[in-house]
Formats: structure tokens, C-alpha cells, sequence
């Protein structure tokens, strides 16, 4: 923050020049002549410590006596121009100079009748504009101009806006009115009704719908009997039938929402309000419907418990349940089918703590008893038409939809009727969503098939009803028909009440039961197989004595399966080890300690602003995934702090089981800070070495397959101050001379040298200066390249490049001077690398690096966790790289272009650098430039 908007920071900075200078604010002619200054005289910091107090204006149209009340207003005193710099970093838009710009927006603000200027305005001293003061700073602050419009949330809700810079209200007046776009969030028109004083503890519970579909029935039950212990909060993501069986059983209700509020802002706000005004001890998230409201919660401190009915086959966009996956306490898949699905789509997430498989039980109906509807005589009819009272009901049930398989349960009947007319058979499915003159996506082509497979009366479709329990009791058998269903409520139903149930291998958790028991695994048939159901099916219809055996055995297996209050039983205790106080003291020793890097920690832009929550959410990461072996299951999970490998600690003190009762963050602090193979030596402009010796003799190499970067290398190295060397290497003499030109003013020798394209840039180091490096006199020697990955997004290599070269080189900090002083003043460092934020470990290269290893006497095994310089760049002395420099590489060696992505001698080489400089004796540091990430 500059000194306008900090009244105690000094107000003539050279950080505030600076800022004056690049906004075009100060225009330096015309204020040097206004200000009577000669030529070379510091314009900016002579407005900065005196001219403004004068009424010098920084440039021509500029208006201070107008602005500077309108920002005094808002606590912003000191040099206007130095006040509208640094309001102009927070838009790209052009902010008004002078009255007649500010009136401008003005009157285009007041056109559309939504600013309140009287509630505005009773913010502000008399004689103030409200709509100037919004124009001028209102809001770039956040400042609400009514009650009807919120300028933060418009952006955060349309990001394509917030990225055009757009002014939000003008936006919203102009267009976004007329475009649907919300103007406030839905928190504000949310009622959020006090809970009962009773001292249960409060459970959140999140419905993704009201339906009465199978996950709402569920969350109903769960409800209804975490409800004994807890006082329930209820949000409701969507509404349905079962509103007020929702509102019957929880203590409070929110919502319904609607498909439109689904948005990651409006769940941030509304966590953020059911935090603040319930404080639940942790939350259940009902379908991967509700994963924008599990991020918001996690990093406030409530933990989640996750339940995933979904399959990874449909659900899209598959990001979704990154949110799920990397964010919740716990995740319950209730089928091993399901669970299979998002481990093909995540294999990463079969290591990861806290993934359960469990069925549900039975769900009871949602309405007391008594007020069910009867089955009416139309529907009986439909059961058991006249002349059908004594056929063999077969029963499908379920929304009309292709995942259902409702065309299977027909070809089925078909095959059913086809196999045995002998047999008196009765297919029936209930459920809506039957309809052929509207829905021609599905229902249509039933109907024609319906009409095409000559099933007389042995089929129909009956809508859904109240209460299934008659349509159960009359039921012979039941047909799990879906392509894919999770643990569906109605194959539940049908097997804990002892009706043999014939359903697809593969398909649905139904099946994984019955399979489970050697007496009735034959209802079990191929996938998809409905000439294998139809014969099971008549099996069952011919046959009495094995119909009685069947009920007995499905009721004795459902019976052991689906046990409701043991599932939810299980639930709660997730949920509230989770929510364990000694949990959250140790987070907040984290908190205190200060150790989190939020630039180590989070990707560019995404480290959270909640107080705390950026350790809560290193703890969980950590907690999640440290135990395993892939170093980078997701980019959430990253180094949170530098000089600190989570998983080499992890690994040494036994926390790298599922069954770890601590993270290896907190573990370490508790444990009083640990030194071991886990810490490494990071200097820093804020943690240099002691005063060192005298400076290291260094070279630098650095390859250049492309030379358009060439330039920013040789500004960095002028930022400092230690000579170094340079041996340069490319691949064509007229890239060389491109080199020679950029390095023409470098302060020591520049050795440029043409290498085959081969080897990367690692064999320009190793073969290409392999007798300079190892012969050449040098103390220490450097290796960088001009990174441009075609393996990865171009911009992130460079971000990438970028990275490396400010940590190791310099920019803003001088680097290199740094890594001088580093070796200067430890001799027995051998290796210094940059401080990378990400994790990363063998990927396929193990293989290839235990070869290598071998050829250089390394000890073996080679340890699982460990770190690296990522992109091979790095300082060394040469000692510590002599058993690299001892297997005399030659260009042959290197595999040819073009190279995989992985698995090759290359990444197998950047991999060993570490191992390779301990083994000389040597020991491995890190360096530091504050504030870089990527």
C-alpha cells in the first residue's frame, strides 16, 4: 500500500515514485515547468514531499482541489496524484481526472435509476456528491450504491467483466439489467432464522435437491436421524416435493436456491453467513451437485463430509469433483462401481486419505404413516389388469431416463414373452417422466419400441406414487435394469424386503451385494445382457420353491448389507473426528507460528484472504494426500513453506499410512521443529548467509536452443554484482551470433560454443563444457537454459522460466550475488537450487535413474520423497557433480529427438542431481527470491 492510502508510510518512497511515473499520472515537462524545477531535478518525488502541498497539479487536466475532498471521504488523504496511481491498479479502465470526465460517468449512472443517493450519501460529509464519490472511489472500494446493487459481487459473479475492466454499475445499467445478470447476491434475499437454544451441537447438511428422487430421500433420512443429536441447518441448493419434509425435520431450512444461483461467489457468501451465524461443527454434502459449496466451508474451518452418488462417466465438466476430491474431509462412495468410476478418471484418489465405500440402508418414506396416499383402483389395474391377477409381477422403477435402462427392462419383457408363452408375465415400471408426445430424446423411442416388440399385456408404465410399499408387496420380482446406478433406494428396498432382484454385473451397487452371496449371485447377469435377465426372470417365474429359497436368502443378504443407522452412525463419527479440537488447536499453532508461504502454498492469485484459512487449507492438503506415492495427485498440494519436504518427514515418522493420526506439517512444529533429511538451508534477501570470504570464482552455462531470451538473461546477470564466466551454447552459428551480440556487455568471459541437438540442454553441460566445468578453475558453476517446453503450456513454460531464472539469477533481488555468498561462507554446500513451490517425484523415470545410479556407486534404494532442481537449473561446485561428470557422457549417449514426455536419461539426470551431490559429500540448499511462484 502507497502512502496515500497509508497515512503512517513515508509519502516520497522511491516505491511511490515509481507508481506515480508508471500510471501517466505525472506528466514530468509540464510539472518541472509548473514547479519551476531544472531539468534533471525528481519531478515525482518533489509532488510527492512538496508540491502537492503547494497545489501543484503531476499533469495538464488534472484536477486536486476537485478530488481530493472526494478521497478524503474515504479515509484516502495525501498527494491526489499518488491517490488516483494507486486507485488506477485496481482497474484497467481510466479513472476521471477533473469534473467534466467525472460528470460524464456520472450522468450515465444516474440515467438508469438504480443508485440510491440518498442512502449513499448519508457515507459522506455535506456537499458532496454520492455519484461523483462512487464515479471517483466508491467503487473501486466495494461501496454499495444501493441496496438493489452489489459492485464486488458483480464482478466476482461475471469474471468475463471483471476481466474487461468493465465499471460494474454502468455495465449492469447499460447491459447486464437487460441480460439477466443478478445484481446482488442471493445471501441478501436468504432468510436465516435463529436456531433453538437447546446445547446440541450444530450439523450443516447440504441437499443439492428437493426432489423425491433417491440422494434428497436419502438426506432426508439422515436428517431425521442426525436431528436426535444435532441441531440441523439445512441448505437447500434447489427445491421439490420434499420442501417440507425437509423444513419438518431440521431445525432450520435456507433456501431453496435456484439453478441460476449456482455460482461460486454466491457460495462464498452464503458459507460465509452459515459460518458466522451458525457456527456448524462440521457439514455433510449430499451428491456432487453441492461441490461449490465445499471450498468456501473448508477454508473457513468447517470440515466436510463428502457423499458421491455420481459416476465419473457423466458427470461433466469432470472439474467438478476436483472440488469434492481436494477439498472434503471425507468422501463415501456407496459401490465399489462408483468409487471404480472416479478412480479411472482420478487415479490418484485410491491413495488419498478419508475415501470410504459403504452403502446406505434401507431410507424410510418421508411422509408419516397414514398420510401416503392409497393406491388407487386405476393403479391396481395397472398392477394386475383383469385376467392378470395371478401372473408373475416383474417391477422396474425410476425417472424415466436412458440411464435408467428402461429400454433394457422392455427388450426384457420382449425376450421374457418370446422365451416362455407358457408363462403368465407382468412387466410394469413406475416413475415419471413417461412421456412420448413431449420428450423425444427418449421417451418417443420407447414408445416405438414398445409398439414394435408385440407385448400385448405383459408391459406398462404406471407414474410414480406416494408410497411404494402396496406396489412392493404385490411385486414378484424386481429387475435392476440401469446402466449405471450408485446404490440405487429402490434396489434397497426391493432386496431388504426379500424380493429376488435380477440386475446387470457392473452396473450398480445392487449387483456387488448379490454377487457377494454364492447362493443368489446368479441374479447377477452380464452387463447389459437382457436376454440373461429374461431368463433368469422366467427362472424365477417357473419355479416356486426356488422363488420362496430366493426371498429368504435376498432378505438374510440385504439384511447384513443396509443398515441405515450403522451408515449413519459411521457419518457422524467422520464427521466429527474431523471437527476435533485438537485438530483445530494444532492449525492454530500453525496459524500462530507464521511459517505459511501463501506464494508457496497457492498458484498465482489463488492463496484465499480469510484469516487462517491458508494454513487450514495447507493442513488439509497435507492430511489428505501425504501418504502418497504420486508427489503431485493435485495442484492444490504444494510446498508450505520453503526448505520444508512434507513428504520425506511424512515418511520418516510413520505419518504416510492411511491410518496416520497427524499431517507432517503440524506434526513437525508440535514436535519442536525436527532437523533431518526433510530441511535444507534456504537463503533469501531477508535470510542471507554470514558474512562470507573471499567471492567464489563462478561460471555460468546456459543453453539456447531459442535465443529470443537471451537479452533478459543478460539484464539479470548485470543486476548483480560477482563476475561470472559465461559458457553459451546453441545450435547454429547464426543463433551464436545473436548470443554474442546479447551478451556484448557482460562483465567476464563469454564463451560461446555450437552443440548437435542432442542431449537438451542437459548435454551442452555435461559433454559440450564438460573439461571447463570439471578443469576450468571455477569455484562454482551454474546451469540455466531458455525454457520452452513444447510439453507444456507455452505461457506456463515461460512463467516457469521466469521463475527459476529471478531465484537463481536475479531480477528485483540479486540471485547470483546471493549463491556467491552462499558457497563463500559454506563450504560444504555443494548444490543450490530455486525454491520450487510443487512437488514432484519419479513419475516413470525411477527405472532409468537406478541404472544411472548404479553406473555412479550411488547407494540404492534411491529414496522415494525427495526434491530436485525442477527444469535443471541450478548452482553447483564442480566436486559435488564428479560422479555425474565421471560417466563421460558422450552426444551419443542422449536419446534423439523428438523426446517422450517423460521416462528418458534426461529427467532421470535432473531427478539424481541432489542424490549425486550428497554422495560426494556435499549438502543440498535452496535459494529464495520473495514473493515469486508459478
Amino acid at each position: 500500500m502507497s502512502a496515500a492510502l497509508d497515512p503512517a508510510a513515508s509519502p516520497s518512497s522511491a516505491e511511490d515514485a515509481a507508481l506515480l511515473r508508471e500510471s501517466g499520472v505525472l506528466d514530468e515537462l509540464f510539472y518541472r515547468a509548473e514547479a519551476d524545477l531544472p531539468e534533471m531535478a525528481d519531478a515525482a518525488g518533489h509532488y510527492l514531499s512538496t508540491g502537492w502541498r503547494l497545489g501543484l497539479e503531476p499533469g495538464p487536466g488534472f484536477s486536486s482541489d476537485f478530488l481530493r475532498p472526494y478521497y478524503s471521504a474515504s479515509g484516502h488523504d495525501g498527494p491526489p496524484g499518488l491517490v488516483w496511481a494507486e486507485l488506477s491498479l485496481m482497474t484497467p479502465s481510466p479513472l476521471p481526472r477533473n469534473p467534466a470526465e467525472a460528470q460524464v460517468l456520472a450522468d450515465r449512472i444516474r440515467a438508469g435509476a438504480v443508485f440510491d443517493e440518498a442512502a449513499y450519501g448519508r457515507q459522506l460529509p455535506a456537499g458532496l456528491d454520492p455519484v461523483t464519490h462512487y464515479v471517483l472511489i466508491g467503487e473501486l472500494l466495494g461501496w454499495q450504491p444501493g441496496d438493489s446493487f452489489d459492485p464486488v459481487f458483480y464482478l466476482e459473479s461475471n469474471p468475463d467483466l471483471a476481466a474487461a475492466g468493465v465499471h460494474p454499475l454502468l455495465h449492469y445499467i447499460e447491459h447486464g439489467q437487460r441480460e439477466g445478470r443478478p445484481a446482488r447476491p442471493v445471501v441478501n434475499r436468504l432468510s436465516f432464522p435463529p436456531l433453538p437454544e437447546d446445547g446440541r451441537p450444530v450439523m450443516l447438511f447440504i441437499s443439492h435437491d428437493g426432489s423425491r428422487t433417491g440422494a434428497p430421500v436419502l438426506g432426508w433420512n439422515l436428517i431425521r436421524r442426525l436431528s436426535r443429536d444435532y441441531r440441523i441447518v439445512c441448505l437447500m441448493m434447489h427445491g421439490g416435493e420434499l420442501e417440507a419434509d425437509f423444513a419438518r425435520m431440521a431445525s432450520v431450512v435456507i433456501g431453496p436456491l435456484v439453478w441460476e444461483e449456482w455460482k461460486a461467489a454466491e457460495m462464498q457468501r452464503i458459507a460465509e453467513r452459515l459460518v458466522a451465524l451458525y457456527q456448524p461443527l462440521y457439514a455433510v454434502a449430499n451428491s456432487i451437485e453441492t461441490h461449490l459449496m465445499v471450498p468456501p466451508l473448508t477454508r473457513l474451518g468447517v470440515p466436510v463430509v463428502a457423499l458421491v452418488h455420481e459416476f465419473a462417466t457423466y458427470t461433466r465438466p469432470l472439474r467438478r469433483m476436483r472440488d469434492i476430491y481436494d477439498h472434503a474431509e471425507h468422501v463415501v462412495f456407496p459401490a465399489q462401481v462408483v468409487a471404480r468410476s472416479s478412480f479411472e478418471a482420478f487415479p490418484e484418489l485410491r491413495e488419498r486419505r478419508g475415501v470410504h465405500i459403504m452403502p446406505q440402508g434401507r431410507s424410510d418414506p418421508t411422509m408419516p404413516a397414514g398420510e401416503a396416499e392409497p393406491l388407487s383402483e386405476r393403479q391396481r389395474a395397472i398392477l394386475r389388469p383383469p385376467g392378470m391377477e395371478d401372473a408373475f409381477l416383474v417391477l422396474g422403477a425410476g425417472f424415466v431416463h436412458i440411464r435408467k435402462g428402461v429400454d433394457l427392462f422392455i427388450a426384457a419383457a420382449a425376450t421374457a414373452r418370446r422365451l416362455r408363452p407358457d408363462l403368465k408375465l407382468r412387466f410394469v415400471w413406475i416413475g415419471h417422466g413417461y412421456d412420448p408426445e413431449k420428450d423425444n430424446t427418449y421417451s418417443s423411442y420407447l414408445a416405438e419400441q414398445i409398439a414394435q416388440s408385440d407385448l400385448g399385456d405383459s408391459f406398462a408404465f404406471m407414474d410414480a406414487v406416494s408410497d411404494l410399499e402396496p406396489v412392493y408387496a404385490a411385486t414378484d420380482a424386481f429387475f435392476m435394469c440401469s446402466r449405471l446406478d450408485p446404490q440405487p433406494n429402490v434396489g434397497i428396498d426391493a432386496v431388504t424386503r426379500g424380493i429376488p432382484t435380477v440386475c446387470f454385473a457392473g452396473a450398480c451397487g445392487t449387483a456387488e451385494i448379490l454377487a457377494s452371496d454364492p447362493d443368489i449371485a446368479w441374479m447377477v447377469v452380464p452387463h447389459l445382457d437382457a436376454h440373461a435377465a429374461a431368463q433368469a426372470l422366467c427362472r424365477l417365474a417357473e419355479d416356486p420353491a426356488l422363488r420362496a429359497a430366493s426371498r429368504e436368502q435376498v432378505a438374510r443378504v440385504g439384511a447384513r448389507a443396509y443398515d441405515m443407522d450403522a451408515y449413519v452412525r459411521q457419518i457422524d463419527a467422520w464427521g466429527r473426528a474431523a471437527a476435533d479440537p485438537a485438530r483445530r488447536a494444532r492449525t492454530d499453532r500453525l496459524i500462530d507460528s507464521g511459517l505459511v508461504d501463501p506464494d508457496m502454498a497457492f498458484a498465482p492469485g489463488t492463496a484465499p484472504e480469510e484469516p487462517g484459512a491458508a494454513e487450514r487449507l495447507a493442513v488439509r492438503q497435507w492430511a489428505l494426500w501425504s501418504g502418497i506415492r504420486e508427489a503431485s495427485p493435485t495442484p492444490l498440494l504444494r510446498r508450505p513453506f520453503a526448505g520444508f519436504q512434507p513428504q520425506v518427514y511424512a515418511r520418516a515418522h510413520g505419518l504416510d499410512g492411511p491410518q496416520a493420526e497427524a499431517e507432517p506439517v503440524t506434526h513437525w512444529l508440535e514436535q519442536g521443529r525436527p532437523a533431518g533429511p526433510w530441511l535444507r538451508e534456504v537463503f533469501s534477501p531477508a535470510s542471507p548467509p554470514p558474512a562470507p570470504g573471499a567471492a567464489p570464482r563462478m561460471a555460468l552455462q546456459a543453453h539456447f536452443h531459442y535465443t529470443d531470451m537471451a537479452p533478459e538473461l543478460a539484464s539479470r546477470l548485470a543486476a548483480n554484482r560477482n563476475a561470472c564466466d559465461l559458457l553459451l551454447s546453441t545450435d547454429s552459428e547464426g543463433k551464436a551470433a545473436t548470443l554474442r551480440h546479447a551478451f556484448r556487455h557482460h562483465h567476464g568471459a563469454v564463451t560461446v560454443r555450437l552443440v548437435p541437438n542432442r542431449g537438451r540442454d542437459i548435454g551442452p553441460f555435461l559433454t559440450g563444457f564438460a573439461r571447463e566445468i570439471a578443469e576450468g578453475g571455477y569455484d562454482v558453476v551454474g546451469h540455466v537454459h531458455g525454457k520452452k517446453s513444447i510439453s507444456v503450456d507455452t505461457t506456463l513454460g515461460r512463467v516457469w522460466c521466469d521463475f527459476l531464472w529471478e531465484n537463481l539469477v536475479g531480477g528485483e533481488h540479486a540471485m547470483l550475488d546471493l549463491a556467491a555468498a552462499a558457497f563463500a561462507a559454506r563450504p560444504a554446500l555443494g548444490l543450490l537450487m530455486a525454491e520450487d513451490p510443487h512437488i514432484v517425484g519419479w513419475d516413470g523415470n525411477r527405472a532409468v535413474a537406478e541404472a544411472l545410479a548404479s553406473r555412479m556407486g550411488l547407494p540404492q534404494p534411491l529414496d522415494e520423497a525427495f526434491d530436485f532442481p525442477l527444469g535443471t537449473m541450478f548452482w553447483a561446485r564442480p566436486a559435488a557433480l564428479r560422479p555425474l561428470l565421471a560417466l563421460d557422457l558422450g552426444w551419443e549417449d542422449y536419446p534423439e529427438e523428438p523426446l517422450p514426455y517423460d521416462g528418458t536419461m534426461l529427467h532421470a539426470l535432473e531427478r539424481l542431481m541432489p542424490f549425486v551431490a550428497r554422495h560426494a559429500g556435499f549438502t543440498v540448499g535452496g535459494l529464495r527470491a520473495p514473493g515469486t511462484s508459478w
